[in-house]
């Protein structure tokens, strides 16, 4: 990468995508899904320990790490709390920019495979921030002496005490319960034999698989139980028929499946909408 300009093209070379774009909303700021598929850009917006950054005409001006959702996270931007800074400071900064007409872009980067060091699960967002930090060289990034800083170096969570609260209102633990009275496009049986049972695999069907999203969308997993819900990615070529597999966090759903069956055991599933499936427990 040392002979490449560092600008918002790498970011998307690597993996981040570009979902949104920041505007005005009267004394406030509001983010914008745009560029089609919003259905599929929403649920990325839900995935925890996420990367995003902030591009303006290629130059990647802000690079941020959140362990909830994006769309958690950004509520602090739209409408910063007083003690904030990072939020305040953002704040002012898209404001400004957008007065002055340019478009902010918003590029996401969320991990679905997690890379692992014996028995220990690395963060690849956290470690991958610190690198981009490093190596962009972000102006809207806190400094420390002359250096930016990451988010949790500003100590962002003890900032965000009022936002935490107000997830609490609006967590994944109302949309499941939304979920089990929604009606479903698509039920699907899942026969827990060794491999799903161990490794979390699951193939929804074949006349499931016609109403999920296309190859590589992401899709939520949603539990029955109200466990958290896990987002992974819908994959139409490991099945000769083009029938969905769903690939990533599967060592979470195994957990899941441990949790309530036995191996052998029958799990059903609904096929909520093209990028949502609710398992149900016993």
């Amino acid at each position: 990468m040392s002979n490449q300009k560092l600008n918002g093209e790498v970011l998307l070379n690597i993996g981040f995508v570009d979902i949104a774009t920041w505007e005005a909303d009267g004394d406030f700021i509001a983010y914008q899904l745009d560029g089609g598929d919003s259905d599929a850009k929403q649920v990325v917006l839900d995935e925890p320990n996420a990367l995003y950054a902030f591009v303006c005409g290629g130059d990647v001006l802000y690079v941020g790490k959140t362990a909830r959702s994006i769309g958690k996270r950004f509520v602090g931007y739209c409408r910063p709390g007083k003690t904030q800074q990072t939020n305040l400071r953002c704040h002012r900064n898209i404001k400004a920019a957008l007065a002055e007409g340019a478009e902010i872009r918003i590029l996401v980067f969320t991990p679905i495979s997690h890379l692992r060091y014996a028995d220990f699960e690395i963060n690849l967002a956290a470690g991958l921030e610190d690198s981009l930090i490093k190596a962009f060289n972000p102006p809207w990034n806190g400094r420390e002496r002359g250096q930016p800083i990451t988010e949790e170096a500003e100590r962002e969570e003890a900032e965000e005490a009022g936002t935490e609260r107000l997830d609490a209102l609006h967590g994944a633990g109302m949309q499941q319960k939304a979920m089990a009275t929604t009606p479903a496009l698509a039920t699907f049986l899942v026969t827990l034999g060794p491999t799903y049972y161990e490794k979390g695999l699951l193939n929804p069907g074949v006349e499931a698989s016609h109403y999920l999203g296309k190859d590589g969308d992401p899709i939520r997993i949603f539990f029955g139980d109200g466990s958290d819900p896990v987002i992974s990615t819908i994959n139409r070529t490991a099945n000769r028929t083009g029938a969905v597999r769903i690939v990533g966090k599967n060592p979470q759903i195994a957990q899941w499946f441990q949790r309530h069956f036995k191996q052998g055991d029958t799990v059903q599933g609904r096929a909520i909408n093209a990028h949502t499936i609710l398992l149900l427990a016993p």
